[in-house]
């Protein structure tokens, strides 16, 4: 069958299969002997199996969907609670390990792009992907110079594959996870469903993640990949090779290596947009690598920028004034200061959401980290009840959450469930504020 035929039969499964896969998954939840909606809540292997076999085949948007749910999949599929480990171990795969297409089709979007076969192009190419996500895989190489770098190459036809899933709101919503995606509005959906589609331009991205570099290119921790122009285009990334360990694979290492690759990914995370007005609003565990020096330093690298933007001032100023709220000394100053910074932000839409209990608990989380001057225990606990409570004042319908702002905090939730994985105790009131000071003003 030609490419071209077997990309059509997929997008035509697409329309479909999809409603049925998601009565299936639903089908497939871990047994209620109880007769309690809340044991339908919890995914098990054999719903990950089934949702990872068919994102796996068919990519795009469900590849994406599967794999916000390996690492909160209560927010991907409605659930309030998590998954077994071993449905996380199952659907963390679509991270880097997703069913690869094959070397001639691979080659033949090399060929379009570049004018010619990368073996031809670089001095070595590894056929066998070291990656195979959403929207692509990644090819190890190397330059007629002896620089080792990783070749990005978008799927034949995903594009399309992509726009399709994207014509579905129910589907942005799962994209943007349950906390957020249950409360946006047309507005809203718009904002993500054109960030997501921005993922399919490479040359956007390779703007986008030069833009990182130098951001934080004297930072001693924080790295990012060199962009090799010549060897880009639209549907063709190439950048040096990053080297270091995964998200996953750190679990049980020591201590003081998850403490520190936390903090690198928390002042990732939480500076380049309080920082430097860049936001990367797809912070999954695939996108980031731990590197370990023989000195015990650690370096944190940042990958994958597709779903990146550079915020207006404007956003940055008013989310700074609500980070220096919590940050105040004095609680009860810090509870005005943070509201009345809410207030102008224009996030709030009635004054008398702040009574209610919905916004405390959404305080409460927020403040947990930087209450204390010594180490916060930043496990999959807090992640959880950060984007509980988050849902809940979103829901209760006192503020809202426009466009650049939807972005920058789905990012956090996300890279809160990253960091959770770490399982680590670390300093962030202190990271934090050596990002951005106290920034003391007066209240007005």
């Amino acid at each position: 069958m030609s490419e071209d035929r077997l990309q059509g039969r997929k997008w035509a499964e697409r329309k479909v299969g999809l409603a049925r896969l998601w009565a299936r998954t639903k089908q497939v939840l871990t047994s209620d002997p109880t007769s309690s909606d809340e044991d339908d809540r919890v995914i098990d292997e054999e719903a990950a199996k089934a949702l990872a076999a068919q994102a796996g085949r068919l990519k795009g948007g469900l590849a994406k969907v599967a794999q916000l749910a390996a690492y909160d999949p209560g927010a991907a599929l409605g659930n309030r609670r998590g998954a077994t480990a071993g449905a996380r171990a199952v659907l963390g795969n679509l991270w880097s390990q997703a069913p690869a297409v094959s070397g001639a089709s691979i080659s033949s979007v090399i060929e379009a792009d570049l004018g010619a076969s990368p073996q031809a192009l670089f001095a070595s190419w590894e056929q066998t992907p070291l990656a195979a996500a959403s929207l692509g895989q990644v090819h190890a190489a190397t330059l007629h110079d002896g620089t080792s770098v990783v070749v990005k190459v978008q799927y034949p036809g995903i594009a399309d594959a992509l726009r399709a899933d994207l014509d579905d709101a129910s589907f942005i919503r799962r994209l943007a996870g349950a906390e957020i995606g249950e409360t946006l509005d047309a507005r809203g959906l718009a904002v993500l469903g054109d960030a997501v589609r921005g993922e399919l331009d490479y040359r956007a991205e390779a703007a986008s993640q030069a833009r990182f570099a130098a951001a934080w290119a004297d930072d001693p921790v924080i790295r990012v990949p060199r962009v090799i122009e010549e060897f880009s285009t639209a549907r063709v990334l190439t950048m040096t090779r990053a080297p270091g360990r995964s998200i996953p694979d750190l679990a049980g290492a020591p201590v003081e290596l998850r403490t520190q690759a936390a903090l690198g990914i928390y002042r990732a995370v939480w500076g380049s947009p309080l920082v430097h007005r860049l936001l990367n609003a797809d912070p999954n565990p695939g996108n980031f690598l731990v590197e370990e020096k023989s000195d015990g330093h650690v370096l944190v690298w940042c990958l994958d920028f597709g779903c990146a933007l550079e915020l207006p001032e404007s956003v940055r100023d008013a989310d700074r004034e609500l980070w220096w709220g919590l940050l105040d000394e004095d609680g009860a100053t810090a509870a005005e200061r943070f509201r009345m910074a809410l207030s102008r932000s224009g996030l709030l839409k009635r004054s008398d959401s702040l009574a209610t209990s919905a916004h405390r608990d959404w305080e409460r989380a927020l403040v947990a980290p930087l209450a204390t001057h010594g180490e916060f225990y930043w496990n999959s606990a807090y992640a959880s009840d950060l984007a509980e409570t988050t849902g809940r004042v979103l829901a209760a319908g006192g503020m809202t959450l426009p466009g650049d702002v939807l972005l920058l905090w789905r990012q956090r939730l996300g890279a809160a469930a990253v960091i959770a994985m770490l399982d680590a105790k670390a300093p962030f009131r202190r990271a934090l504020y050596d990002l951005i000071g106290h920034g003391k003003r007066a209240l007005r």
